[in-house]
C-alpha cells in the first residue's frame, strides 16, 4: 500500500512478528494490544517521517533499537507492558517514551548510577593513580594552552566570521519597525546560535527554537525553519519578505509576532522577543510536582481563544496549519501566546507529498475532514483550538493509548450524567464552582471538536461562550 499514511490495528489478537511496513507511513503506527512477538523490527528505520508508534501491551523481547531515538519525526513511542530488557536508548525531550511494564529493562540513568556505584567500590590505590595522571595532564595542557591560546582564538574568530556568518547567511531582513529591536538584533548571532545544540530550547512539528542573547544583553528566541523538508516556499526571497512583512505588522498580546528572519542556503531563522518560560503541554504533562490550578487553566483558553479570534479577525485572516498544547508558549503561567504563525504563509502544499501530518499539523489535534479535504481552514483550527481545551479540562494528551482524546470526550459525554468524568479530578475536586465552571467550558470544547464543521462554532463565539462560562 504505497500511499498508506496511519495504520490502527490495536486491540485484536494479531501474532506473529511484525512484516516491513510501509515507508509512507508518516502519522502513526499502532499495533498495541495484540500478541506480537520477537525483536523490535530493523526495518521500521524506513519510517523516518512517522510521528506516533505504540506498541505497548504485546510480547517483544530483546533491547530497544538505538535508531528509534534518531527518528527525528517521532513524537510519542509507547512500549509499555512487553519484555524488553537491556538499557532504554537516550530520547530528546520532544518526545514522550513509556517503557512501563518491562520488568528487565533499565533506565539510562540508572545504568549510569550503576556504574557509578561500581566506581565507588574501585580500590583506593587505583583511585590516587588516576587522579594524579589526571593532574598532570591538566598542567601540561594548561600549559600549552597558555602558549597558544592567542594565536588560537584569533585564527577561530575569523575563521567563525568570515567563513560562516558572512559565506552562510544569504539574506538578513528586519520585519519590524520597533527601533529597539533593530538596534538589539544582531543577525550573526544566528549561526553562532543555530550550531550549539545547547541553545535549543523547544522542538516543535516544524520548528526548531533557539535562545539568543545578543551583544547588549537583550534575549531573542530565534526559530529554525529546515528548508531540506521540501515544503516551505523558497522559490521567491522577495515573497518570503513580503509575506513576513504583513506579520510583523500584528500586535496582539497573544500572538508570537516576528521581528526579523535570516536565511542561509537550506534554512530560514525567525527571531522572537524571548518570552518563553515553557509550552502548555509541558507545564500539563512534564512538571508532575505541580499541578497546573484552574485559574491558569481557564486564563490559557481564553488567551489562546482571544489570540485566535484576533489571527482570524485580520484583513487577510492568518490560519494556523499546527495548532497544539506544543505551539502554545507561555509568558507566565496565565498569558499564553500562539506560536507558528507564519506556517500557512510559506508553506507549500503541492510539496507535501500528500502527506496528512505535513498538511494538518499534529496527531490528534487534527480535524476529521482533513482526510478528504487537505485544506486548512478556520474551522480546523476551532477543532485544535477544542483539543486543546479537552486537554486542560481532562489532564489528558491529545492521543493516548493510540485513542484521540476528542474521540473519547465525544463518546463519553454523550450522557450527561457521566460528563463530570471526563474532568481531571485533580481540579474538578477543589469546589462545587470549579467543577460547575469545568461543566460548561466542556460544553464549548465539545462543540468546537464537532465532526462536522458546520456545526462547530466560529472563534469569536467560543471567546464568548468561554467568558459565559460559570
Amino acid at each position: 500500500m504505497s500511499s498508506l499514511i496511519e495504520l490502527r490495528l490495536g486491540g485484536n489478537r494479531l501474532s506473529g512478528t511484525v512484516p516491513t511496513m510501509p515507508a509512507t507511513l508518516r502519522i502513526a503506527l499502532n499495533l498495541s494490544h495484540n500478541l506480537l512477538g520477537g525483536s523490535i523490527p530493523s526495518s521500521l528505520v524506513d519510517l523516518t517521517e512517522l510521528e506516533v508508534l505504540d506498541l505497548s501491551d504485546n510480547n517483544f523481547t530483546g533491547e530497544i533499537p538505538s535508531f528509534l531515538a534518531s527518528m527525528r519525526s517521532l513524537t510519542l513511542l509507547n512500549l509499555s507492558n512487553n519484555d524488553l530488557s537491556g538499557t532504554r536508548p537516550a530520547f530528546g525531550t520532544y518526545v514522550t517514551v513509556i517503557t512501563s511494564g518491562n520488568r528487565y529493562l533499565i533506565n539510562s540513568t540508572e545504568s549510569q548510577n550503576t556504574f557509578r556505584s561500581r566506581k565507588k567500590r574501585s580500590p583506593v590505590l587505583i583511585i590516587v593513580v588516576v587522579i594524579s595522571m589526571v593532574a598532570v595532564l591538566i598542567v601540561v595542557t594548561v600549559v600549552v594552552l597558555l602558549i597558544s591560546s592567542k594565536r588560537f582564538y584569533r585564527v577561530e574568530d575569523e575563521s567563525s566570521q568570515l567563513g560562516e556568518s558572512n559565506l552562510q547567511i544569504v539574506n538578513g531582513c528586519f520585519v519590524t519597525a520597533n527601533s529597539i529591536h533593530r538596534s538589539s538584533i544582531d543577525f550573526s548571532k544566528t549561526i553562532e546560535v543555530a550550531s550549539d545544540p545547547r541553545k535549543i530550547i523547544l522542538k516543535t512539528r516544524f520548528s526548531t527554537y533557539y535562545k539568543a542573547v545578543m551583544p547588549n544583553g537583550v534575549s531573542y528566541s530565534i526559530k529554525k525553519l529546515n528548508w531540506t523538508d521540501k515544503i516551505f516556499q523558497m522559490g521567491s526571497h522577495e515573497r518570503f519578505r513580503q509575506e513576513l512583512e504583513v506579520l510583523g505588522k500584528l500586535s496582539n498580546s497573544n500572538v508570537m509576532v516576528p521581528l526579523a528572519y535570516v536565511l542561509t542556503e537550506d534554512s530560514a531563522y525567525l527571531f522572537y522577543e524571548h518570552v518563553h518560560k515553557g509550552t502548555v503541554f509541558n507545564f500539563l504533562y512534564k512538571n508532575l510536582v505541580n499541578v497546573l490550578d484552574w485559574p491558569s487553566r481557564y486564563s490559557i483558553m481564553l488567551g489562546v481563544a482571544q489570540g485566535l479570534t484576533f489571527l482570524h479577525g485580520c484583513t487577510q485572516p492568518v490560519l494556523l496549519l499546527d495548532l497544539s498544547t506544543k505551539t502554545i508558549h507561555l509568558k507566565s503561567l496565565k498569558e499564553p501566546q500562539i506560536g507558528d504563525i507564519e506556517l500557512c504563509k510559506v508553506f507549500d502544499p503541492s510539496k507535501s507529498a500528500g502527506s496528512l501530518s505535513t498538511v494538518a499539523g499534529s496527531v490528534g489535534y487534527i480535524p476529521p475532514e482533513y482526510a478528504y479535504t487537505m485544506t486548512v481552514t478556520m474551522a480546523g483550527n476551532v477543532y485544535s483550538f477544542g483539543v486543546i481545551v479537552l486537554e486542560l479540562l481532562t489532564g489528558k494528551p491529545a492521543v493516548s493509548n493510540g485513542l484521540e482524546l476528542a474521540k473519547w470526550a465525544l463518546s463519553y459525554s454523550a450522557r450527561s450524567s457521566e460528563r463530570e468524568q471526563i474532568l481531571d479530578p485533580r481540579i474538578a475536586k477543589t469546589s462545587l464552582a470549579v467543577r460547575s465552571q469545568m461543566l460548561s467550558v466542556l460544553k464549548v470544547a465539545l462543540a468546537c471538536v464537532s465532526t462536522s464543521p458546520e456545526a462547530r462554532p466560529r472563534m469569536r463565539n467560543a471567546l464568548r461562550m468561554l467568558f459565559n462560562a460559570k
